[in-house]
């Protein structure tokens, strides 16, 4: 998993970062009837949850010691019954939570007109290009207009998979960056932004209708141990991939930089995402 992952760094928490932003649970047996329990609610899935709840019956275990990454406490669930209550409890409290950190408003493709000048230019393009994806006619588009902020990613065995990301693209920081090609758009350190991401690019798969955005974000990076908030307007275009004649997804950011109120912001701007 080390390896498929492009997590092969010796000095790199792999455990954590599962659980903190790929939904898995860690279990660890410490007694005969007692094991430790680690996860995270915002991002554990239901199915890693069955599978620990299975994996506790099978080796007897009543006693459970449950602990959240960045949280120093440890909570000592005295019965089994107790542990999967409190399981369905702060997997319930943490989803309002993670649905308010992303907020995404669609807006008219008419809006292009008055919108960014790089956006409106990608839009031009794709026109122009009767929908066919070329990598070498972009190169000119990409890189200077829109600051390299942009994503590609195709059907693979049918999950969205990343197939270039530009280096504009900072956010995760450039080791991701540049392992981050035959990635499922979803599995990004922020998993929860990635789903919600790769929710409306697939909405542009199904329908073939470019898509403009202006999001707001508040996204977690794991590797620096801190959130940052991003306001763009994205725009996502259904290309037709040279070759084997499928469908490609090409998304690009844009901000108005002169909104910005400092330095620090100007720099959180820059590495906001596609």
């Amino acid at each position: 998993m080390r390896s498929s992952l492009h997590c092969s760094l010796p000095d790199f928490d792999f455990l954590t970062y599962l659980v903190e932003n790929l939904g898995y649970v860690a279990v660890t047996k410490i007694a005969p009837n007692a094991a430790r329990i680690r996860f995270q609610p915002e991002t554990v899935s239901q199915t890693s949850i069955a599978a620990a709840l299975y994996c506790l019956a099978d080796m007897g275990v009543e006693r459970t010691i449950i602990s959240h990454p960045g949280q120093f406490v440890e909570k000592l669930v005295p019965s089994f019954a107790q542990t999967i209550a409190y399981f369905a409890e702060q997997t319930a409290a943490s989803h309002p939570k993670t649905s308010r950190a992303f907020a995404g408003r669609e807006l008219p493709l008419e809006m292009l007109a008055s919108a960014d000048k790089a956006l409106a230019s990608l839009f031009a393009h794709w026109i122009d290009s009767k929908q066919v994806y070329d990598s070498a006619k972009l190169a000119d588009v990409l890189p200077d207009s829109l600051r390299g902020r942009f994503i590609l990613v195709e059907p693979v065995d049918g999950r969205l998979t990343i197939t270039e990301v530009g280096p504009g693209f900072e956010i995760f920081g450039e080791t991701w960056r540049k392992n981050a090609r035959g990635l499922p758009m979803e599995e990004q350190p922020d998993y929860n932004y990635g789903q919600w991401v790769q929710g409306i690019y697939r909405r542009v798969q199904e329908t073939l209708v470019p898509r403009l955005d202006e999001v707001n974000a508040t996204i977690r990076r794991p590797d620096r141990n801190d959130s940052i908030h991003c306001h763009y307007q994205r725009l996502i275009l259904p290309f037709t991939c040279k070759g084997n004649g499928g469908t490609c997804l090409l998304g690009a950011s844009a901000v108005d930089f002169w909104k910005q109120q400092s330095a620090l912001d100007r720099r959180a701007v820059e590495e906001c995402p596609a």
